[in-house]
C-alpha cells in the first residue's frame, strides 16, 4: 500500500522541516478541521480542513485547505505548508465536490497515502456545518479522526497509524508498518 520511497520521503520531510517552519506564512483563517496528522517527534498538528460557505457548501475547486497547527509556539499559532512539504503532506489534484442528499463530499487523496482515498463530508446540524473524514480502517468504512506517525532516525518511519471510529461507534485503528 505505501511504497518504500514514500515512507522513507514521509520520514524526511518530518525530520527536516521544524526548522525551517518559521518563516512559513500564516494562512487566513483557518477552516474547520476534518482529521488532522501528528508526528512522534513534536505535538504539532497537520490539519486537513474544509472551506465553507455560510451553508456549508465546499468553496472553490480545492476546497480542502492543509495547514500546521504550530502547539509548539503556541494554540493559536497556524502556517502554511512548506513547497517541501507538499510531496508527504499534501493533497493529490483533483479535489472531487459534489452534493449529496445530506450536504456535501469533496473526495481526497493523500499524496503520502494515495491508495487510501478520504472522503470529506459536510451537512448542517442544528445550524452548525458539521465536517467529518472517511476512510477504510481495517475491514469497513469508518470515520477518520488522526494519523499518527512513529519516526525514527535517520529518516525512516517505523509505522503509521489511522484512528477514527467505527460504524458501531468504537474506537477502530489501522496500523500500517513498513
Amino acid at each position: 500500500m505505501f511504497s518504500q520511497s514514500r515512507l522513507s520521503n514521509l520520514a524526511a520531510v518530518a525530520l527536516t522541516t521544524v526548522a525551517t517552519l518559521a518563516s512559513a506564512a500564516e494562512p487566513s483563517s483557518p477552516a474547520p478541521s476534518a482529521f488532522f496528522l501528528t508526528r512522534s517527534e513534536n505535538r504539532n498538528q497537520v490539519h486537513y480542513a474544509l472551506r465553507l460557505d455560510e451553508t456549508c457548501r465546499p468553496v472553490g475547486a480545492r476546497p480542502v485547505q492543509v495547514y500546521w497547527r504550530m502547539l509548539e509556539r503556541g494554540a493559536s499559532e497556524v502556517e502554511e505548508l512548506l513547497g517541501v512539504e507538499q510531496p508527504v503532506y499534501g493533497l493529490e489534484d483533483p479535489q472531487q465536490v459534489e452534493a449529496t442528499p445530506e450536504g456535501w463530499r469533496v473526495r481526497v487523496r493523500l499524496r503520502a497515502f494515495p491508495s487510501r482515498p478520504v472522503e470529506i463530508t459536510t451537512a448542517r446540524v442544528d445550524g452548525k456545518c458539521q465536517v467529518h473524514a472517511w476512510t477504510k480502517l481495517g475491514s469497513s468504512v469508518s470515520r477518520l479522526e488522526h494519523v499518527f506517525v512513529k519516526t525514527s532516525w535517520p529518516f525512516s518511519v517505523d509505522f503509521v497509524r489511522l484512528d477514527g471510529v467505527g460504524p458501531d461507534g468504537q474506537p477502530v485503528h489501522d496500523l500500517i508498518r513498513q
